[in-house]
């Protein structure tokens, strides 16, 4: 039988000063809107006795970089400050030997922040990055690319790909509900075609989750889990844009499932097959194009979570 990949972890070694050293990943960017927020974690942090180093990111693949410098600078974990796209961004420098990996949210939805019922409070990121425990998870990969919570192709995923950064940055939720806008006028919905072993399906939009949360608060995979091993495939009908559309007006109630709007099924791995040069979005960022194939990645990742 194969070994489970979350038992082969190496055990967390007891930091050896009073206070835990930890190395924090700041995206300037998405922390302009939340200065205050990150100044009470940090002050709390120091207040606690930490040592706390923070390093800056600048362009993509600057937080997974940090986080594969980090083993060799001793730190006993990572904090990444910023939203669900830093965390992404750090999640491809993780290797079985990197120190865990902690939240502080500053970001437009937050979705694993949530998703780990660490929420925005300072004191309660701080008791998160602090408490001492730690779970392993999977994550999901895409064309090589890890994420963590989601990935999608169809109405989501052009959305994202037409929302500028400076935009986002500036209006924060508003611009997806604004780009939403413009890309029902002119998207014509997506013929997607995925193929699941010898299966083969159509929708009009997918989304991959690892957890339960979209968007932020918002559930859409009610049966899924981010601390066990499976894919949720989330599949919209076919239909035109305002048909997905509506559908995604559902989501907020999380009675999407529920009513049969759209199917829940677990899955261990999936191509999307069509259309080619399809967008696909993983975690808010574009990352790939169709075809792919998605499917757990096999290297676990280590995650702060709060005591309870």
């Amino acid at each position: 039988m194969r070994a489970d990949p979350l038992d082969r972890l190496p055990p967390i070694a007891p930091p050896t000063r009073s206070g835990l050293r930890i190395r924090v990943i700041h995206n300037p960017r998405a922390a302009r809107r939340r200065h205050r927020r990150f100044a009470q974690v940090l002050r709390q942090l120091h207040a606690a006795g930490h040592e706390v180093e923070v390093v800056e990111t600048a362009r993509a693949g600057d937080a997974a970089g940090h986080v594969r410098s980090a083993r060799r600078a001793g730190v006993d974990l990572i904090a990444i400050a910023g939203g669900d796209g830093t965390f992404n961004d750090a999640l491809q420098g993780v290797s079985p030997d990197t120190p865990p990996l902690g939240l502080i949210p500053l970001g437009t939805a937050n979705v694993l922040a949530h998703e780990l019922g660490i929420g925005t409070r300072p004191a309660r990121i701080v008791e998160a990055l602090t408490a001492g425990r730690v779970r392993s998870v999977l994550p999901g990969e895409i064309a090589g690319r890890r994420f963590m919570m989601m990935a999608g192709v169809g109405l989501d995923a052009q959305v994202v790909a037409s929302v500028p950064r400076p935009v986002k940055a500036r209006l924060g939720k508003a611009a997806y509900v604004l780009e939403v806008i413009r890309t029902l006028l002119r998207w014509r919905g997506a013929d997607l075609r995925l193929r699941i072993g010898d299966e083969m399906l159509e929708a009009g939009t997918a989304i991959f989750s690892r957890g339960r949360h979209y968007g932020g608060r918002f559930v859409l995979a009610p049966h899924c889990d981010l601390f066990r091993p499976h894919l949720q495939l989330i599949r919209f009908p076919r239909g035109g844009a305002l048909s997905v559309f509506l559908r995604f007006l559902v989501i907020p109630s999380g009675q999407l499932v529920r009513l049969g709007l759209a199917e829940e099924r677990a899955v261990a791995s999936l191509e999307i097959v069509a259309p080619a040069g399809e967008p696909i979005q993983a975690d808010g960022d574009i990352v790939a194009r169709v075809p792919a194939t998605i499917r757990l990645c096999d290297q676990p990742v280590r995650l702060c979570v709060p005591a309870g």
